[in-house]
């Protein structure tokens, strides 16, 4: 198993070239290293992210879809987002990621078994790539 460093670094690797201010859900990890997740901005745009396999590039693709963002933004604060511990990594390993300010904040859980307090905006972010 990689250093919880690595695989940190591995998971915001992932969120390809986000901008400054943006919440990135990802999911990967496994026997092939792959994932995918999507990337909410501000302007409400979308961006579907895919890693086929560990060391490829992430493939991303422009949604049609438009995030209400600020929703998903307010749910996050309700949640405590930002005092909420970072997680561990685990074989397939989950994450959101919110940058607001120039400052990240990275939470992350084993797959199928998100915080509860994360669930209502991770369904608004489920919604959104449907």
């Amino acid at each position: 198993m990689k250093a919880p460093g690595t695989v940190l670094l591995l998971l915001l690797a992932a969120a390809g070239q986000a901008s400054a201010e943006d919440i990135t859900r990802y999911c990967g990890g496994g026997v092939t290293g792959g994932g995918g997740g999507l990337r909410l901005s501000p302007d409400g745009s979308v961006v579907r992210l895919h890693r086929p396999r560990a060391g490829a590039p992430v493939e991303e693709t422009r949604l049609e879809a438009s995030a209400p963002y600020d929703r998903i933004n307010a749910l996050l604060d309700a949640a405590g987002f930002e005092r909420m511990p970072r997680g561990a990594p685990s074989n397939m390993t989950c994450s959101i990621a919110r940058r607001q300010g120039g400052v990240s904040h990275v939470v992350m859980w084993n797959i199928g078994h998100p915080p509860v307090a994360l669930q209502p905006a991770l369904r608004e972010i489920e919604a959104v790539g449907r």
